[in-house]
């Protein structure tokens, strides 16, 4: 740990009416934290589990930093901190984003020149971002049937998409630009879902399936894929090489790894996200529709 006069990060909240808790931090929270980063997770899974939820209400949570490298805002936000002490918070829904400017003024003085800023904050599930405006609607998709339980896997979201969903484009392609997402879960009656402990597969194999594969080692991933898959090497191999529902440039998008594949779509260009739970009257499995659409920063003013 730093100096007491020169800290590493600091963090705020909830206080009492509060709603939110803020992080401030001279380093990027990583994966398998190290050092005075471990005791920073443990204060912020502390601080997340005491926000106050009220009935309706989903977990609002934004990353701000001028640092412009590429990763998966959603691994920052939820994934690095630990899914855990989101279970009460993010129950019902979770709206993300990802701002590209300096982190707002820290209440303490931090011993770093780029600051990273986590808001959390238990919101209206009928919000809107903070700081992106929806554009064009680029796709659209509906899903009768969807793995979420136990555990799901970016293969079987991607599956459910390309075999059993049905997916609409719009308009041209898009290829390096941020986009953002909504997406409207359907348990089955009586069925609850830690939303961030499956926000990252569920995420990359939506995102999967709105890109082409570029043919590389083609035959390799698909008797992979289609081993531990309920469908055969051919029809593997024919989504992956499906262009006529990929909206996001083709591009590699699952390579060969260890014994299975890892999957590569574009979920770093992912700034904004919606994302709820809402039960359907009635017996049913898992289901799931969504859209994905361009993104305007909001006007400052």
């Amino acid at each position: 740990m730093a100096s007491p006069d020169v800290l590493p990060y600091t963090i705020a909240g909830p206080q009492e009416g509060s709603r939110s808790v803020d992080l401030w931090s001279v380093q990027r929270l990583p994966f398998e934290p190290t050092g005075w980063m471990k005791e920073l997770r443990r204060e912020l899974q502390e601080a997340i589990r005491s926000l106050p939820i009220q009935t309706d209400d989903i977990l609002h949570a934004t990353y701000t930093s001028s640092e412009d490298t590429f990763f998966d805002v959603e691994n920052v936000l939820f994934y690095n901190v630990g899914t855990g002490c989101f279970a009460k918070a993010g129950g019902l829904g979770l709206r993300f984003e990802r701002v590209f400017a300096a982190a707002p003024k820290s209440p303490t003085t931090l011993g770093g020149s780029t600051l990273h800023h986590h808001r959390y904050e238990t919101a209206p599930r009928t919000g809107e971002f903070d700081h992106w405006d929806r554009g064009e609607s680029l796709a659209s998709w509906a899903v009768p049937s969807i793995h979420l339980r136990p555990q799901p896997s970016a293969a079987l979201v991607w599956l459910s998409m390309k075999d059993g969903g049905t997916i609409r484009t719009y308009g041209e392609s898009i290829s390096s630009e941020g986009f953002g997402m909504t997406v409207n879960i359907h348990p089955p009656p009586g069925k609850a879902l830690n939303l961030t402990a499956v926000i990252k597969p569920l995420l990359d194999g939506i995102i999967a399936a709105l890109h082409v594969h570029d043919g590389s080692a083609l035959e390799d991933i698909s008797n992979r894929l289609a081993g531990r898959l309920p469908t055969s090497p051919a029809l593997v191999a024919q989504a992956l090489m499906d262009s006529q529902r990929a909206v996001l440039e083709p591009r590699r998008l699952v390579y060969p790894f260890q014994q299975f594949v890892q999957w590569n779509p574009a979920d770093d260009l992912l700034v904004a996200a919606d994302i709820k739970v809402d039960s359907i009257a009635g017996e049913r499995p898992w289901s799931m529709s969504g859209e994905l659409y361009s993104v305007q920063p909001k006007d400052p003013s």
